[in-house]
């Protein structure tokens, strides 16, 4: 009988018991039409074509089933010949489930069926305990049911390597969308800082201002918190870029960035307002504080600008400094407007300086002279 693809493969078996009779009445009990030459040989096919019982499959080449007597043949075979092991509990030289070990230890996934009469019954529980896929009592009886067993423990055993093709497949899967979480958060988290950051200065952008502008204020009216607010003009950036070029202009703007943000708080928001002009909104910050880091960045900035070059024009810096408590704002885009105002005076009292706005007007807090 020719053996057609969705045919199951012929089951190979190793049958592993000391008992020689026992183990030729198991093979036909298996239903090959085959004998026992020697007990560490195959048992061999005597025609060209064996129809096999079991899987109702047809075995052309190669031999079916395996005999062994004893623990140490065991561990001279080669597991991968076979697809399922049958183990008597006494052997010459161990026990099944020595035997048990040793299987389970170099093919963790091929079933083993122990075998032995009704005083070994005990011993059923723990050998399932111990990975045997079935025990079988051999009994003039239940011998009958040693194909079932086997069929049993074959598709017991396709059903634990799909499960675990499955199992594979889902931790690669969960795998794979980990990492692809992790690269769209990087994304998400790169998008969000562009999306808040002004690409010259590395400060935050306008936009992102008025957001914890908001926010701030709302903290400070709804907690009765202090609030301040900076707004920082360059004074004769014009000239300076005009004469120099957009590139000199572009390193002095960043230069300023870097002297405002060393000057401030993590928690104060440094941003670049537009073109040269530059806010930061100072929350929790009590109006001397403000006013000494206004000072701070006037002095900073002299400092780091005194070494231009005498041919280019000179630059300076103007702070205007607004109050929630002093100028008594009546919402955030008016606190704003406050320090802008105080910094229009700044620059009309001859630059280089800050100012406060006050309830009555403005007034000159520093020359960084």
């Amino acid at each position: 009988m020719p053996q057609s693809d969705n045919q199951i493969r012929f089951p190979r078996i190793l049958l592993l018991e000391p008992d020689s009779t026992l183990s030729s009445r198991m093979v036909e009990m298996l239903g090959w039409e085959c004998q026992v030459s020697k007990q560490t040989e195959a048992i061999n096919c005597q025609e060209e074509s064996v129809y096999c019982q079991i899987c109702h499959s047809c075995q052309v080449e190669g031999s079916c089933c395996f005999v062994l007597s004893s623990l140490r043949e065991l561990h001279e075979f080669d597991l991968d010949l076979v697809d399922v092991v049958i183990c008597s509990v006494n052997l010459q030289d161990g026990t099944g489930l020595d035997a048990l070990a040793f299987v389970m230890g170099t093919r963790r996934m091929l079933p083993v069926v122990l075998t032995g009469d009704s005083s070994d019954a005990e011993m059923a529980v723990e050998a399932i305990r111990a990975g045997a896929a079935d025990f079988l009592v051999i009994s003039e009886w239940e011998i009958h049911a040693l194909p079932m067993t086997v069929e049993k423990a074959l598709v017991h055993q396709r059903i634990k390597l799909e499960n675990e093709r499955l199992q594979n497949d889902l931790s690669r899967s969960l795998s794979e969308l980990g990492l692809k979480n992790q690269q769209l958060h990087a994304v998400i988290t790169q998008l969000e800082s562009m999306a808040r950051t002004d690409d010259l200065t590395g400060m935050a952008n306008r936009r992102w201002l008025n957001l914890m502008l908001e926010g701030c204020w709302a903290d400070a009216t709804r907690n009765d918190l202090p609030l301040a607010c900076l707004m920082i003009d360059l004074d004769g950036f014009k000239p300076l870029n005009d004469q120099c070029g957009h590139q000199r202009g572009d390193e002095l703007l960043r230069l300023a960035g870097r002297v405002i943000q060393t000057n401030c708080r993590s928690v104060d928001t440094t941003a670049r307002y537009g073109g040269d002009e530059f806010c930061v909104l100072m929350p929790h910050t009590v109006a001397e504080e403000a006013q000494q880091v206004a000072q701070r960045i006037l002095r900073e900035f002299a400092v780091v600008t005194a070494n231009m070059k005498e041919d280019e024009p000179k630059v300076t810096m103007s702070i205007g400094i607004s109050h929630i408590d002093l100028s008594r704002p009546i919402n955030a885009s008016q606190l704003v407007t406050h320090a802008d105002e105080a910094l229009y005076a700044a620059k009309g009292a001859g630059k280089q300086c800050a100012m406060m706005h006050e309830s009555e007007g403005v007034n000159v807090l520093l020359n960084a002279a």
